[in-house]
């Protein structure tokens, strides 16, 4: 499934799910607390504050995500954890998953605009031709 967010200069891109590694910290109470997010190219980053901690919403074929809105590295995120349901008939137990948004590498104009037509692609100015 494709998906597209809209970034806050208003530009839309297409994104996709960006399965990460993350460190968590299970408290008392039973609440999970994200500490630090790893990338698959191997960066970490320690999360600097929870600003809103995840509470899994309905469950939807099999599965139900909680959102959590973080900053870490001065930037503010959705970092998603995905729990699945066992499915004994094939002998796998719950999973759970940590994932994040992260942009497709497609080139501005490319993406569709709001009404499902793909945006016409502007010449950039230092291309020949361009006006």
């Amino acid at each position: 499934m494709v998906e597209y967010r809209t970034d806050a200069d208003g530009t839309r891109r297409r994104v996709h799910r960006e399965y990460v590694d993350v460190v968590c910290r299970f408290r008392a109470g039973g609440e999970i607390e994200p500490v630090a997010v790893q990338w698959r190219d191997g960066r970490t980053f320690r999360v600097d504050e929870v600003l809103e901690p995840g509470e899994f919403g309905a469950r939807t074929r099999g599965r139900s995500q909680a959102r959590y809105r973080v900053r870490f590295g001065g930037h503010e995120t959705d970092l998603w954890l995905e729990r699945t349901d066992p499915v004994p008939s094939m002998q796998e137990p719950e999973r759970l998953r940590w994932w994040v948004f992260a942009y497709d590498l497609t080139r501005p104009g490319h993406a569709p605009d709001g009404g499902g037509q793909t945006a016409t692609r502007q010449p950039r100015a230092s291309q020949p031709g361009a006006t």
